[in-house]
């Protein structure tokens, strides 16, 4: 028979043949909003029923960059967190050598003025070629006090405000192929962020402005895929390598998800999902309608408020022949409204008003492309600027 007298030191016999594994408490899942930008991980609830915990390790397992203070202490600190959804693993390990894990969720969340923030100015970018070279242009949201902002050989586009409106994130072929760049409101500083050699599209902020998503199609490849990039330095990441074309990626005002319209065929049959900033959850979201064939859902984009989607809706009819309408939907694709505009550019971006009464989009008269807008409702239209596409609107 085992005698148990002795003290759980593992000395004996009798000790050594309970070897229950300890139990990891991470704690419970947290949500905070900017501005603070520190949480806590606390594992000391962390128990061995044999014995004592000898180590503990925290490991971030998803989310956006961040620096744990002390990841082999009971409890700890992380710092320099932003918007988005991280997770944290917790391991425990006891001094039979044995080990066990836990995982936390926290989830960032951007303060309800940074959410919905009308300016009071709200300026366009868009793109033209009315000086002869494919180059990106401001202007005043009636369309006056135009501005050219870029030069260069090769053609820039795809203007996108950052969140505090001080930078615009960009497309240029200077380089010989599409890569991502970033400038100045002004246009002065333009820095390249991506050095790819490949066909970088579609660059998107996070609300936190410190990271641009774009996404990428691998040269001899058909396959089009989402990646990240900091808006000040790193390199490009991967995030969401999904078959076929996944395209026209923009940033929830939340910071919690990315909607794109996704291919999967690369048949010209397009729906719209989102994902997480970590490549996770993805989810179909394309509005909940009659959907038949060579029925494209394009260009989402999110209202100021994240609650809806707009989008384009295009039925082929021939080769290279659309109907179209500006689509808007709740944020699930339910709800929709679709509201007939006319023909559009090929791949026209939408981009809501600030105050989220109204949509931009590229109308086409003739061969003359339009900076166009639609009311929310669908119940008013007009022109903003003439020779002009891919707009995009100042928050």
């Amino acid at each position: 028979m085992l005698s148990f007298s002795c003290k759980k030191d593992l000395s004996c016999e009798g000790c050594r043949a309970v070897k229950n594994p300890p139990v990891a408490i991470a704690g419970a899942n947290q949500v905070v909003t900017l501005p603070t930008d520190s949480i806590t991980l606390d594992g000391s609830a962390s128990n061995a029923p044999d014995g004592v915990i000898s180590k503990w390790l925290w490991t971030k397992t998803s989310g956006p960059s961040c620096t744990i203070v002390n990841p082999e202490a009971a409890k700890t600190t992380v710092k320099n967190i932003v918007a988005g959804v991280y997770k944290f693993e917790l391991k425990v390990t006891d001094q039979q050598g044995l080990s066990e894990y836990a995982t936390i969720t926290i989830t960032v969340k951007l303060p309800a003025d940074v959410k919905h923030q009308p300016c009071t100015d709200c300026n366009i970018a868009f793109v033209s070629d009315r000086d002869g070279d494919i180059e990106i242009y401001t202007c005043k949201a009636d369309g006056s006090n135009i501005k050219r902002l870029t030069s260069s050989n090769g053609d820039d586009d795809q203007p996108d405000w950052s969140p505090d409106g001080t930078h615009i994130a960009f497309v240029s072929g200077r380089s010989g192929t599409y890569e991502v760049y970033t400038m100045n409101a002004d246009g002065s500083n333009v820095v390249r962020r991506t050095f790819t050699g490949n066909w970088c599209n579609n660059p998107t902020w996070s609300p936190d402005g410190t990271r641009i998503a774009f996404s990428m199609t691998t040269n001899g490849s058909n396959n089009t895929n989402l990646w990240v990039v900091g808006a000040t330095s790193g390199p490009s990441l991967l995030l969401f390598d999904g078959k076929g074309a996944n395209l026209n990626p923009v940033w929830s005002p939340d910071g919690t998800k990315i909607a794109f319209a996704r291919d999967t065929t690369v048949s010209e049959n397009y729906d719209i999902y989102t994902i997480r900033p970590t490549g996770t959850e993805l989810t179909e979201v394309s509005p909940v309608i009659n959907h038949v064939d060579k029925e494209d859902f394009i260009t989402p984009s999110w209202s100021p408020d994240g609650s809806k989607l707009a989008m384009v809706i295009r039925q082929t009819t021939g080769t290279y022949q659309y109907t179209t309408q500006i689509g808007i939907t709740n944020a699930d694709g339910s709800g929709v409204n679709a509201f007939p505009t006319g023909p559009m550019k090929t791949g026209t971006s939408t981009s809501w008003s600030a105050d989220g009464t109204k949509i931009a989009y590229t109308s086409m008269t003739g061969s003359t492309k339009n900076i166009a807008w639609i009311s929310a409702d669908g119940s008013s239209s007009g022109i903003i600027v003439t020779n002009g596409w891919n707009a995009n609107w100042q928050h």
